[in-house]
């Protein structure tokens, strides 16, 4: 059996289903599509006259209310807070400038001014105690005030000096860090006036729901929802760069009290320790039994 044989008959079926098959697939293809186009015409809402006139209107409509949302500005936000906005803005105005004082006064002049520590070396070593005495006061910083209790009780023991220089700096960098506590209690107090401000419009907002409920608009909660949403907001605005200032405050003292220690302890072992440890034992136990008597 040749291969021509058996192609033969396969050439003569697809000529029966070209001449016969494929037109009747192409008329129910079709009627199907017919049959589509009309039950979609069906499903689609008649074109009334008053359609074009309502699609107008309804564009009409919105385009006043688009301007109505882009027209808001940040004045009537914030009144849209309520009551409760006042006092975050209070809140705001005690931490900005509790922050910006702070930035002021909080510098290392104020602390351990640079250049201190050398000239009341100069004049420790050439013993002009009086003219120490002089420098001291007029540098009222932190350092100025334990360098003049060093020259004034220079004849007390180092380990006096030292609990003596340690009161004086904690009490100093104790008085600057509370001067910043308005910062922290700024940004503790502003989200839960925030939260205050959350919990009285959510509570207006259920009052006039019970109130208006059954008419369906829910253009009536929008006061109480915006006060809900705006004082929550504008706590959260005011309570991070409040935390940031404050945290900022507090490491800025950290690292001039570093400082004040550096050059307190050098002054410290430069002048006194170097000395008794330079002195011989009986001269030392001579200083003391004369102390003593």
């Amino acid at each position: 059996m040749s291969a021509e044989s058996i192609i033969a008959p396969v050439h003569g079926f697809s000529g029966i289903y070209n001449m016969h098959i494929r037109p009747v697939f192409c008329a129910l293809a079709i009627f199907l599509m017919m049959l589509t186009h009309t039950a979609l015409a069906q499903d689609a809402p008649e074109a009334s006259p008053a359609t074009p006139a309502a699609s107008a209107t309804d564009t009409t409509a919105q385009e006043p209310e688009t301007e109505i949302v882009g027209s808001v500005s940040f004045a009537d936000r914030i009144r849209s807070g309520g009551n409760t906005m006042y006092f975050l803005g209070l809140c705001s105005l005690a931490a900005l400038s509790c922050f910006l004082e702070r930035l002021a006064r909080l510098r290392r002049s104020v602390v351990c001014p640079i250049g201190l520590r050398s000239q009341a070396m100069k004049l420790w070593q050439n013993k002009q105690y009086a003219d120490l005495d002089k420098l001291c006061d007029k540098n009222t910083s932190t350092l100025g005030s334990i360098l003049k209790a060093f020259v004034r009780h220079r004849h007390c023991p180092a380990l006096e000096l030292s609990a003596l220089a340690g009161d004086i700096a904690g009490r100093d960098m104790r008085q600057h860090l509370q001067r910043a506590y308005p910062i922290a209690i700024a940004a503790t107090l502003a989200p839960l006036l925030g939260l205050l401000g959350t919990v009285i419009g959510m509570i207006e907002s259920f009052e006039v729901v019970s109130v208006v409920g059954s008419m369906g608009d829910a253009s009536v909660l929008a006061g109480s929802i915006s006060k809900a949403l705006v004082t929550t907001a504008a706590g959260l605005i005011i309570a991070v760069p409040a935390l940031a200032f404050y945290h900022y405050i507090k490491g800025r003292t950290v690292a001039l009290t570093l400082l004040l220690e550096e050059d307190v302890n050098e002054v410290l072992t430069t002048w006194f320790m170097t000395l008794e440890d330079d002195k011989p034992t009986s001269q030392i136990k001579n200083e003391e039994a004369s102390d003593a008597g």
